[in-house]
This record gives C-alpha cells, structure tokens and sequence, in this order.
C-alpha cells in the first residue's frame, strides 16, 4: 500500500485539485473573494479534493481487500490448526485446517463447545487447562485425544494463551498421532532392550559359573589323567612295549590339547568383562614383535614379513595385542605349506568403511561363499581341519574389535590367499 494513497496532507490535496482544475478550465483574472465565479471556483476545487480522496480510498480498499484474502488463505490453509475460544470453551472461529482435525465442516462448528469433540475422559482435563489460561494469561499446553467415532482415536496437542480481552483465547491445534506413536515404539523398544540387557547380564553370571567350572571341575581329573599316565611311563616305561607307549602318547597329546582348548574358552568368555582402557597403538611396532615371536620360536621356518610403518591407532594395547596375535598368527598357519610365505600388514582406505588396517597373506586362502562361518566360534571352514585350532581365534578377533565399536572382515580366493581387515571406531 502506498503512503501517499493513505495520507494527504491538505496543502498538497489543494495543489493537486487546483492543478487538475486549472487543466479544466481557461485561465482567469484575478477576482475578489465576493465575486460568483471565485466561489464557483472554490466550489470546483473541492469538488476535485473529494473525487481525489474517494479515489485514495478505494486504492486503499483494494489493497486492504487483498492483504484480507492473502492472510485468509495462510489462516484457513496453515499446517496447524488455529481456533478462537471463549471462556466457556465455546468455538468462536476455526480455521479449514482445525475444521478438518474435527472433521466437521466449518460452518458447524461455529457456537459449540470445543470439549465436545475430546474423548469423555479428558473433558475436565481441558476445562482445568482452559481455566489456566485464561486466568494467567500465558501460553499453556495440553495434550487429549479426539473422539474415536469407531476408528483410532487421533491425539492433539493445544497451545493457547488468552487474548488481551480476558473473554477469548487463541488456541494452536496439532495432530501429534504419529508422534506419540513413534514416542510409544521407543519406550517399547527401551523396555525391550532392558529386558535383553537383564538376560544377557543372566547369561553373563552363568557364563561366570561355566567358567570356574571349567577352571577347577575340569583342570582337575586332566591333572590327574596326565599324572597316572607319568607315573606308568616312570614305574613301567622299561616293561611297555611300542603299543602302550604310543597309546600313553596319545593320552598326554589328549590333556594337552584339552587344556589348550580350556584356556582358549576361558580367554573367549573373559572378554566379555573386558574394560577398555584405550591409548595411542602404535600397530606396525607390535606387529613387527609378534613377526619377530613367529620366527624365534619356530627356526625351521622363515616367512616375509612386510609391515608398512607408522599405523598408529586408538584403542586397548592388550586386546589390539590379541587381535594382532590372531591374525598374524593365522596367517603363520595358513602359509606353513608355502615355499615363499609372504604375510604383510598395513592400513588402506576401504570404500565405503574409512580408514582400515588389514593381514594379507599368500595362504590357501577361502572359498568366499564360507566367508560367514570364519567369525563364528567353533566354526571351521571346509578344508581347513588338516590346519590346528578350536574356531575361537577369528571370533575373539571379532568381539574385541566390537568391544572397540570397529567392524572386521574378510575377502579372499581358494589359491589365492586371504586378506582380513578392520577399522576401530
């Protein structure tokens, strides 16, 4: 709207009339105030004044009719409900957005109590909050479901705060349904993780129970197994033939297999409980320790170690030492049938998973299609029990890297080798 259509001062109304007048009309001598045609003139310029006033005015009411139709249409067609109340409760005015929460049409729903459209039980509910309101004269909420009519009721949330009158109340209306349907699902699915987290802290105690079972109820008849089969080799050795000797040898093999594969369940089931306490890795240094370990206890055989330097991470020392025991030693394993073992550690760039360090060797490698069972415990992939181990390496590996917020796997190719990656969080 322009301000020069809303406001004329009187000395540029006259100007303007006079100009408009003067365009009208042949000039003039001058004349005396008394005479006819000056107050003919005057008659004319005001005449002029009025036409141009009427003329501001209806600019003025055009440009107020369509900021009224602008307005109207962002009221009636907002994304919220908005309602004028009474004291009462009684609707005074509602727009087609809160028209269609109630669905009623407008028109009907002008004099009736909004309560009437709230479920029964919520009806005092509302006039309490309606009370506040209009008492207090600041913005108060409240939440109530409409009524049903034989489908799911939905819920809305009211904002309201009294008009300056003190008679009326201005009220936001929005469908809040799916909200508090989604805030359901997630205490729903916090009651369940509660749940899971009492029944893995269950299972943990029992795993506790298994645990010094398998440290005492176990250790000991193996003791006593290992120590009867010495005290035959010490007391017969010279009478016992090749036969007994070898099923003697096959006892002791026993016992100590079974107490490798107890302490390797027992390491499994601590790590659990393990509490990280991270600080800065340097992973080419350990990895260069654990190579040097390899080769020192086993002189009959020589391997490549490449390890690139300078991979330095976050994390626990002592599990990232058993992750790297693993791997490593794995790859040891794997590559002991090979005339030029090649075993290389180092970091890359995986797509898609960041920054992340990986074991390759030049092994028999896997088939692909078995990749799933490598992280399982007790798993072992087809053709790999001419190799020893108990199937709890790679999947301690995996709980520790877990523990740590990391991922690991694998990729590689009969023939080829393997390569096992992770990535720390």
């Amino acid at each position: 709207m322009k301000n020069d259509r809303r406001s004329v001062e009187p000395g540029e109304l006259r100007r303007r009339a006079e100009e408009a007048l003067r365009g009208e009309t042949p000039a003039r001598l001058p004349r005396t105030e008394d005479d006819p045609v000056r107050l003919l003139h005057e008659l004319q310029v005001h005449q002029i004044e009025l036409e141009i006033q009427n003329e501001e005015l209806r600019h003025a009411r055009n440009e107020m009719e369509a900021a009224l139709e602008m307005y109207t249409d962002l009221y009636d067609f907002a994304p919220v409900g908005y309602a004028t109340l009474d004291d009462a409760g009684i609707i005074r005015g509602i727009n087609l957005t809160g028209a269609s929460l109630l669905e009623v049409e407008r028109s009907r729903l002008m004099g009736r109590p909004f309560a009437h459209f709230l479920a029964a039980e919520n009806r005092s509910a509302f006039h309490a909050f309606l009370g506040r309101v209009m008492a207090s004269q600041v913005k108060d909420v409240c939440e109530a479901p409409l009524v049903g009519n034989g489908k799911e009721p939905r819920i809305i949330q009211m904002e309201a705060v009294a008009c300056t009158s003190g008679q009326e109340c201005r009220v936001a209306i929005l469908d809040v349904t799916e909200r508090k349907s989604s805030e359901e699902e997630v205490r729903k699915l916090h009651a369940d993780l509660e749940r899971h987290a009492n029944d893995l802290e269950i299972a943990n105690m029992e795993l506790e129970a298994f645990s010094h079972t398998v440290s005492h109820d176990l250790r000991n008849p193996l003791a006593v197994i290992d120590g009867y089969c010495q005290l035959i080799v010490h007391l017969c050795g010279d009478s016992l033939d090749e036969q007994c000797r070898g099923y003697l040898h096959q006892v002791d093999q026993g016992v100590k297999n079974m107490g490798e594969l107890i302490d390797t369940l027992l390491n499994f089931s601590r790590l659990t409980h393990s509490k990280l306490c991270p600080e800065t890795v340097d992973l080419s240094e350990m990895a260069r320790s654990i190579a040097a370990d390899l080769n020192k206890g086993h002189p009959d055989r020589r391997a490549a170690f490449r390890i690139e330097p300078g991979v330095r991470v976050q994390g626990d020392p002592k599990l990232l030492r058993v992750v790297l025991d693993n791997l490593l030693g794995n790859a040891w394993k794997y590559t002991g049938k090979k005339e030029d073992p090649v075993i290389e550690f180092g970091a890359t760039e995986a797509a898609g998973k960041g920054r992340a360090c990986f074991i390759r060797d030049n092994g028999p490698g896997f088939d692909i299609a078995h990749a799933d069972l490598l992280f399982k415990p007790f798993e072992r992939l087809p053709g790999s029990h001419e190799f020893q181990g108990f199937g709890l390496g790679l999947a301690t590996v995996k709980r520790i890297i877990q523990v740590h917020g990391g991922r690991v796997w694998a990729e590689g190719e009969l023939g080829k080798g393997a390569t096992f990656y992770f990535t720390l969080d």
